[in-house]
């Protein structure tokens, strides 16, 4: 699988930005006021331009068919929380076009839409900013989606089910094996425009080297292409894998990289290792680079990191308990652990989910970032593949 040079670098550090923040009551907490602000495209190339002059290497970007709710897919009619975002491929094109930021990357919802598409978004962002997308797959487990958009109706996933792997793999294994489907489709319509086949001069295009797909019998996306967007650098995939064999199975198939959640019941070394067993018995796995998935409330002491996790609570109305393990404390200490994380299990990388914009995130940015830079480590191959 290509390889982009920039992956030979230092310890990568993503910011996931999302709204006001991650935690449901970040509106109330925030220094951000106006309502209008947050689909304003100043305030995203702020954070574009923040992030890069800080030292982050990537951003990532939500999709969402629906708006968020407080409990996983259940509407409901609250008035102070962040609800509705821009469309991520907008945002993407943006931030590539006005910022100096190394990376986007950008979620897709891959349940409710076409691979042709998406791969032709994705290309084009890739012709704006070549070697600086990368696109992350998601897999809609929200009943509420399909209605949303007129699409085939899915297994509905309770909020009492999102954190229990055999409710996730009973209810989304088919939709899982589809998306493994569709990324193979996106990569493979990659590949029916190559920049090769542009030419300057009289010649615009040689014909001959952009063609529709061999069709494969796949009765799920048989799509034929040949794209209509010529691919200047082939983007990067990468998964949001929460610890159940389903996710996983994906990342390990499809994916360039894999963002692992882990929590007090299952710290990283438990998820790398489960993790590297299920990729060598995934059938024609890639190599996989590993990022921890980590949402973090900062302050100035632990007390007040503390604290200030209390207050977004008690705004909230209930404790914040979100997908992955929740750090609360110091940029220092968290600088420090993320970097025992990287020197005793090889992680490539973290995303650091700030649950207040802009408190938290101008935490990492400017006390965080930093202090994670060091040399790269190297990534999960997969069975019969050197490390």
């Amino acid at each position: 699988m290509e390889k982009d040079s920039t992956d030979s670098g230092s310890f990568r550090i993503g910011l996931a930005l999302e709204g006001t923040g991650w935690h449901p009551a970040s509106w109330l907490l925030s220094s951000v006021t106006d309502a209008a602000e947050v689909f304003d495209g100043s305030y995203w190339t702020n954070w574009g331009h923040a992030a890069a002059s800080g030292g982050i290497d990537f951003i990532t970007l939500e999709d969402g068919l629906t708006l968020q709710t407080d409990r996983f897919g259940i509407a409901d009619q609250i008035h102070d929380r962040v609800r509705g975002r821009l469309d991520p491929v907008v945002t993407a094109a943006v931030l590539l076009a006005t910022t100096a930021i190394n990376e986007v990357v950008l979620s897709r919802n891959v349940t409710h839409s076409n691979p042709f598409s998406v791969a032709a978004q994705v290309a084009s962002l890739a012709a704006i900013g070549p070697g600086r997308v990368v696109w992350r797959p998601q897999v809609s487990a929200d009943a509420r989606d399909a209605t949303a958009v007129g699409g085939s109706a899915t297994p509905q996933l309770l909020p009492e089910d999102v954190y229990v792997p055999t409710r996730i793999a009973r209810r989304l294994r088919d939709l899982f094996r589809d998306a493994e489907d569709y990324v193979r489709t996106v990569r493979e319509l990659w590949r029916t425009f190559p920049v090769e086949s542009l030419r300057s001069g009289d010649t615009f295009l040689h014909r001959d080297m952009v063609a529709p797909l061999q069709l494969t019998g796949r009765e799920r996306y048989p799509a034929a292409g040949p794209l209509t967007v010529p691919v200047l650098k082939t983007p990067k995939v990468a998964v949001l894998a929460h610890h159940a064999l389903e996710p996983y199975q994906l990342a390990a198939a499809v994916a360039d990289r894999v963002f692992v959640t882990p929590s007090q019941e299952h710290p990283i070394p438990v998820l790398l290792e489960v993790f590297h067993e299920i990729a060598k018995l995934t059938p024609d796995a890639t190599e996989t680079e590993v990022y921890a998935d980590v949402a973090v409330v900062l302050g100035d002491t632990d007390e007040q990191a503390k604290t200030r996790l209390a207050r977004l609570n008690e705004a909230a109305g209930f404790v914040w308990t979100p997908d992955t393990h929740v750090f609360v404390g110091t940029a220092g200490r968290l600088a420090r652990e993320i970097a025992d994380w990287r020197e005793q299990f090889g992680l490539n990388g973290v995303r650091l989910r700030p649950a207040v914009l802009p408190d938290d995130a101008d935490r990492v940015i400017r006390d965080v970032a930093p202090s994670l830079v060091g040399p790269a480590v190297l990534p999960v191959a997969a069975e019969g593949q050197s490390s």
